[in-house]
């Protein structure tokens, strides 16, 4: 790309605020540049000219950053190998970074490291807009949806060379975790050749979002599903935690926009799909294929179930959820609680010792477990 000086590059960013130039992206995108070049300029008081790269964080204030974001980047350590291998070639890095935009980990040609670094891509880098003013990761941090700004898109002269696709990683919540960002340095002059690499760093944020949900339910049961059959076991596209009565109390992007009724959670299986929710909790892992219908579309699923995981890992993140309301016990389900109590008591609370003295499945058990409101003594 031919030269831009500071001063023209400063001349362009006024008259994008003032209304006298457009970008040339997408009517929106253009909008959400302009808006965060008035408030990096006038809010933060940003110079539009500098030519200083990012502020990048000393090796210990990295570190425990990197250790609060453990369970974001056990999740996304091969999507973001995968994403570099996919764009190196076309000489782009890869960075992750966390909710307040700090690069907490990154992919990169070990020849190029030293160009990336000099342009502020690399570990420890700071990208809020406080402090770079716009860019792929700060428009992700405020708006929550992908971008790409694309070379003088940027407000700093400094990353005026740069292109970046930037998309954002949500929580098993909604919440925003994290942004996946794929950089190169020196890119086509057309903006239209960044759609590919932006659709790419997208689809490799849900990848993501998957890879932690699973990780943060692994006290549920866990409907994989995909609308095709032969995608349940290679890339289930949907996935529906379960309490064990059956309730829905968390679900991924892509369930939400399929399912309806997971709006509202924690919500019944039988108010989701033609299937009883014991057909569900029974299913024998990686073993059971099950198809059903939607309630309303009666479009048809096919899935298989994670039944819980006996021991989560150290430092998995917790499922925050609302509980469905207990129900007061009779006198018939006290001396059940008191009689399943016993029986794990006895196997020492390991559920299928406990399960097999009381003859029942396991994933009976774990129902009557969670209806009758038993907690091992570690969980109490």
């Amino acid at each position: 790309m031919p030269y831009v000086s500071p001063t023209r590059h400063i001349d362009r960013v006024r008259s994008v605020i003032e209304g006298r130039v457009l970008n040339a992206g997408t009517d929106a995108d253009s909008l959400r540049l302009a808006s965060s070049y008035r408030r990096s300029l006038e809010q933060y008081h940003l110079d539009p000219g500098a030519t200083v790269g990012p502020r990048i964080l000393t090796v210990p204030e990295l570190r425990d950053v990197q250790q609060r974001e453990e369970t974001v980047l056990r999740a996304s350590g091969q999507c973001l190998s995968r994403l570099h291998e996919t764009v190196r070639e076309a000489d782009y890095c890869v960075m992750l970074t966390d909710a307040q935009g700090v690069t907490i980990d990154y992919r990169v040609d070990r020849d190029r490291r030293h160009e990336f670094k000099r342009a502020g891509l690399y570990l420890g880098s700071c990208w809020s807009e406080r402090e770079e003013g716009t860019c792929g990761v700060a428009s992700v941090l405020l708006d929550a949806e992908a971008i790409t700004v694309h070379k003088t898109d940027h407000f700093r002269a400094a990353f005026t060379t740069l292109t970046c696709s930037a998309s954002p990683i949500f929580g098993v919540q909604g919440e925003l975790i994290g942004v996946l960002d794929a950089s190169a340095v020196r890119s086509p002059e057309e903006r239209e050749s960044q759609r590919l690499v932006n659709h790419i760093v997208r689809q490799s944020a849900l990848l993501i979002e998957d890879g932690f949900f699973l990780n943060a339910t692994t006290q549920c049961w866990v409907l994989l599903a995909h609308r095709n059959r032969h995608y349940v076991e290679a890339q289930p596209e949907i996935l529906i935690a379960f309490d064990a009565r059956g309730f829905a109390i968390a679900a991924n992007r892509r369930a939400k926009e399929c399912v309806p009724g997971l709006n509202q959670m924690p919500c019944h299986v039988s108010e989701l799909f033609d299937i009883r929710a014991e057909r569900l909790l029974d299913a024998r892992p990686g073993r059971d294929l099950i198809s059903f219908r939607l309630i309303g579309s009666g479009a048809p699923l096919h899935a298989r179930v994670r039944p819980p995981v006996a021991r989560a890992a150290r430092n998995t993140p917790k499922l925050q959820t609302k509980e469905a309301p207990q129900p007061s016990l009779s006198e018939d389900e006290a001396v059940e609680r008191t009689r399943i109590i016993a029986a794990m008591t006895d196997a020492k609370w390991r559920p299928v010792l406990a399960a097999q003295t009381l003859g029942i499945s396991r994933a009976t058990l774990y129902r009557r477990i969670a209806k009758l409101g038993i907690l091992a003594p570690h969980r109490r």
